[in-house]
């Protein structure tokens, strides 16, 4: 019998034999704390990990709040440390006595840091972290984010010469602070503002916010029991694209934005419910009339967009005219929802692709959804010379959305596609899915070419 081969005696290190730049690259997505550790797997390793260009710290990832002030200052105070990429750091102000966030932050800085994110959080609202000068003057700083409460007072309104993208998440914000670093942003490309106010946040915020190179702007915000006004006026003239999400309530906020050049916009409006007239004041029926106006003229600033992504409850009131749209993606959570449709497809003429779906809701009931559609008197131009491709998703089968299909197919006279996807719907028995597959093909056609797609689910 053969003797076995012998094993090698040693294995090939693959990953030890990459070049020292690749090393780092793949380092540099992992935490500061564990890039650190790889000291101990030979000599090569000893000193790499200075050479990683992001740092992330975060105070979770340690026993105590001494060793994990003693981690950041051992690798931020090394000689070898190289330029900082990015600095994050992720902590609980409220342990540090004295503070070594300031010195940390002017450690970055000297290191010609270009992203910094600070998410530092307080127990007490009222104790915010206040940056230092430095940071507003860093001419390396290309990324900003700020979560959480900070204190901005800059001995300049120039600041951040170089910054290209801010991120701010407002929550019981100290007022001025946010003015501060949102005032004047010269070669700002990049802005994202979210948060959440509640009734612990007591003054109206009216913000004025100059970005003369400014192409996308996203705000996400959420209101609880916060009854002042949060007004966002802003100068972009470049501004090319929009996302507004608005989480609880559309009563509270307004938005300006001066001539742009808007070509795509997501605005996600929630529902907020009707007061009960019996326990409401005055004050919060008179508001609540007021939601619709304000939510028009939020569509006001885009309504030069090629592109738009539209969700809303209702859509009462006086649209503007969409002249320029070409794609529009409606999801809806009212069940009348399509004589918001026709009225949206009358305001934009040259409208070439559609997705429109509804979402269920909680605040309809039976009754809701035995509305019928009743078609506009005039068929919108953009239906009768325009579309040409429409997808329905999260259909029904409801006879109200029925007659909308056969409107649209009867009037769509340069359509090409249809697609109706009830594939969410497994309820639906098998009878009934034939049945409706035959009736949607019985439907008179205003164009010639148009094909018509129903996706049903497994049920």
């Amino acid at each position: 019998m053969g003797s076995m081969p012998k094993p090698q005696e040693r294995v090939s290190d693959r990953i030890s034999a990459l070049p020292n730049e690749v090393l780092c690259h793949i380092l540099s997505f992992l935490p500061t704390k564990y890039v650190v550790r790889t000291t101990v797997l030979s000599k090569k390793w000893n000193n790499i990990w200075t050479s990683v260009p992001n740092l992330y710290f975060c105070d979770d990832d340690y026993p105590n709040v001494n060793a994990f002030i003693s981690f950041v200052d051992h690798v931020l105070d090394s000689p070898d440390l190289s330029r900082i990429q990015k600095f994050h750091l992720r902590c609980d102000h409220d342990y540090f006595e004295p503070p070594p966030i300031d010195r940390w932050i002017h450690s970055a800085i000297r290191r010609k840091v270009v992203e910094l994110d600070l998410c530092v959080s307080h127990l007490d609202p009222d104790d915010n972290l206040e940056l230092p000068q430095t940071n507003f003057m860093c001419e390396t700083l290309e990324v900003l984010k700020l979560q959480f409460h900070f204190i901005a007072h800059p001995l300049t309104s120039r600041c951040f010469p170089n910054l290209k993208f801010l991120y701010v998440l407002i929550h019981h914000p100290d007022i001025e602070s946010v003015k501060n670093v949102l005032s004047y942003l010269p070669v700002l490309e990049g802005l994202r503002i979210g948060g959440s106010l509640d009734d612990y946040d007591v003054e109206s915020l009216d913000i004025n916010i100059s970005a003369l190179a400014l192409k996308t702007l996203a705000i996400c915000l959420e209101f609880d029991d916060f009854d002042e006004e949060f007004k966002i006026c802003i100068e972009a003239p470049k501004l090319e694209s929009l996302d507004v999400q608005l989480l609880t309530s559309l009563l509270n906020f307004s938005l300006l934005i001066k001539e742009n050049l808007i070509v795509k916009a997501n605005v996600d409006l929630s529902y907020t419910e009707m007061p009960n007239s019996d326990i409401a004041d005055v004050e919060d029926i008179l508001l609540y009339a007021e939601e619709p106006d304000r939510a028009i003229a939020l569509l006001r600033n885009v309504s030069n967009v090629k592109y738009l992504s539209l969700s809303s409850h209702s859509l009462e009131g006086d649209l503007p005219a969409f002249d320029n749209l070409n794609q529009l993606k409606l999801v809806f959570y009212n069940c009348g929802y399509w004589r918001f449709l026709t009225n949206l497809l009358e305001r934009s003429p040259n409208l070439e692709y559609l997705v429109f779906e509804h979402k269920d809701c909680t605040i309809c009931n039976v009754e809701d959804f035995r509305h019928e559609f009743i078609p506009p008197e005039v068929v919108p131009i953009s239906l009768s010379s325009q579309l040409k491709t429409i997808n329905i998703n999260r259909f029904k089968g409801r006879r109200g959305e029925m007659e909308l299909v056969k409107y649209l197919l009867k009037n769509g006279a340069v359509l090409n596609k249809m697609t109706i996807d009830a594939s969410g719907n497994t309820n639906l028995p098998h009878a009934r899915t034939k049945a409706l597959s035959k009736e949607v093909s019985l439907f008179q056609r205003g164009s010639k070419t148009c094909q018509v797609e129903i996706r049903f689910g497994i049920s």
